[in-house]
């Protein structure tokens, strides 16, 4: 197990005891020996290196000093857990790299001024054990999604018929069970009739994004985006190196002006505007159908939280009104289903389709099948209807309190969402800064996400706040916005402190 880990260098000046030692520790802390099984004992690992026991003895002796490896009696040395999660061991090691002259490439000078590592839209991994009070958008209550149903179907979808299914190639296609699936189930209730050649399974709606602006636009023309809106699009759009033009909101989502009639292509979120959770009117709908059929522009519609909506009739999709084609649609049912299954899909124009499937090719291939089945089957059984009807409810109830909270520590605040979803988006008094309220509470078990940077302008807006409600529990509801409201007016000083002294 610790071949090519350990090599002794004879010609080298550091001693071979020193060799021994700063290669295991490096091996110890990029974890390539395992935590279960004793490391090589001392006499099999002086006979393998062609050195003597005391050399291996001595060396063993120095990492349990320094923390890597402890013994246990008669079973030999074992990697010692705490050496992982303690950044100085790290140190130690690349430390004992750069002692033998070892020089690595300057990666943080190759990115700079083009870095991929901007601020972006990611929820922390462990937020539903760590935080009491997780207001998180974008996650599923995973105590509520129906396990056995799931379970049937991932074990049917293993049979020996269907892994021969597996081994063919579906770079060309999709599994056809799932398309009729998406067509019949989902893409029905929001208005839209499809071909299956004209709907493309993608991995997660981000991807399906990501090929319909790669698609649409080249590089130096215009990307109109809402503002506030989604800042992964404005990201992916300016990796691209094309320009990003901002477009304002109103009550009625994206406001059709003269700016948004020069843009190329328009970034919409029509039924559940991101982040503000306003609908699109069905007469503004078509006016902006008209106006981008007469400029010749393309529509990428991003049917943001969508299937949840309860509180009446759900609104048309942009799409299902398209009659010259110009729309590309997105939907995702990461937030109907699970985030963590990457199950995406785009409706265009067959043409466009036949394109983002050549480019979906030349990225990964395709989706999973297996995860394409699995889901296809838990929609086919009807399993996924019964879980977003469970949802629509668990939901309603969550709103109706979490709204009823604001309006009492916080009135006029929030507006209750029009259609639904999981996110109400609240705006705080002007001198109160959303990151450092958040800051604040997290001390107390909270956790939720700021919106400044959801818009053009994050230094002018920095008093937004996005409350999701999927993951918390109704009772914990109330004490949650409790602690958000008993912190704001220390938070307002101290952010109006702050900006005294920026100038």
């Amino acid at each position: 197990m610790y071949e090519n880990i350990i090599e002794i260098d004879r010609d080298a000046r550091e001693s071979l005891q020193q060799q021994i030692r700063r290669q295991i520790a490096i091996g110890i802390v990029n974890r390539q020996f395992p935590l279960s099984s004793p490391l090589p004992s001392v006499r099999r690992l002086a006979r393998d290196l062609g050195v003597s026991v005391t050399t291996v003895s001595l060396a063993y002796a120095g990492l349990k000093q320094d923390g890597f490896v402890r013994s246990r009696r008669r079973a030999g040395y074992f990697v010692d857990r705490r050496a992982l999660a303690d950044p100085a061991h790290a140190d130690v090691a690349q430390s004992e790299v750069r002692d033998v002259g070892s020089a690595r490439m300057d990666y943080a000078a190759h990115f700079r001024g083009r870095s991929f590592d901007v601020r972006r839209v990611v929820k922390p991994p462990d937020c539903l054990v760590r935080y009491r009070y997780p207001f998180v958008c974008g996650l599923i209550d995973p105590a509520m999604f129906p396990i056995s149903s799931w379970r049937e179907c991932v074990r049917d979808s293993v049979n020996v018929v269907e892994v021969g299914n597996w081994a063919t190639d579906y770079s060309a296609t999709d599994d056809p069970m799932l398309v009729e699936q998406v067509i019949e189930r989902v893409l029905s209730r929001r208005g839209i009739a499809a071909h299956p050649d004209e709907v493309l399974m993608t991995v997660g709606g981000q991807q399906a994004l990501y090929l319909a602006l790669k698609l649409l636009l080249q590089r130096g023309e215009t990307l109109g985006v809402e503002d506030p809106g989604y800042p992964d699009m404005v990201n992916m759009a300016r990796f691209e190196g094309m320009r990003v033009v901002r477009l304002p909101v109103d009550s009625g989502g994206l406001v059709l002006s003269a700016a948004a009639a020069r843009c190329k292509c328009l970034y919409v979120t029509p039924s559940h505007q991101f982040p503000t959770t306003v609908t699109m009117p069905t007469e503004r709908k078509l006016e902006l159908l008209r106006l981008t059929r007469a400029n010749g522009q393309f529509v990428i519609e991003d049917d943001y939280e969508a299937d949840v909506s309860f509180n009446r009739t759900p609104p048309r999709a942009l799409k299902s009104l398209d009659a010259w084609g110009n729309v590309v649609y997105v939907g995702s049912l990461s937030k109907s289903l699970l985030p963590g299954l990457r199950v995406g899909y785009l409706v265009a124009d067959r043409d466009f389709v036949r394109e983002a499937r050549a480019l979906r090719h030349h990225i990964l291939r395709h989706p999973p099948v297996n995860n394409q089945r699995c889901v296809a089957l838990f929609i086919a059984r009807g399993y996924y209807d019964r879980f977003v009807a469970k949802l629509t409810t668990v939901y309603r109830e969550r709103c109706d309190i979490l709204h009823e909270c604001l309006e009492r520590r916080l009135p006029g605040a929030a507006v209750k969402p029009e259609y639904g979803g999981a996110i109400v988006w609240v705006r705080l008094p002007e001198d109160a800064d959303a990151d450092v309220l958040r800051e604040t509470v997290e001390a107390d078990g909270v956790f939720f996400e700021a919106g400044g940077f959801t818009f053009a302008d994050e230094r002018r807006n920095r008093n937004h706040m996005r409350l999701g409600y999927s993951v918390i529990g109704r009772r914990l509801i109330p004490e949650g916005v409790d602690r958000i409201a008993d912190a704001l007016p220390a938070v307002c000083r101290e952010t109006a402190r702050r900006r005294s002294r920026e100038g």
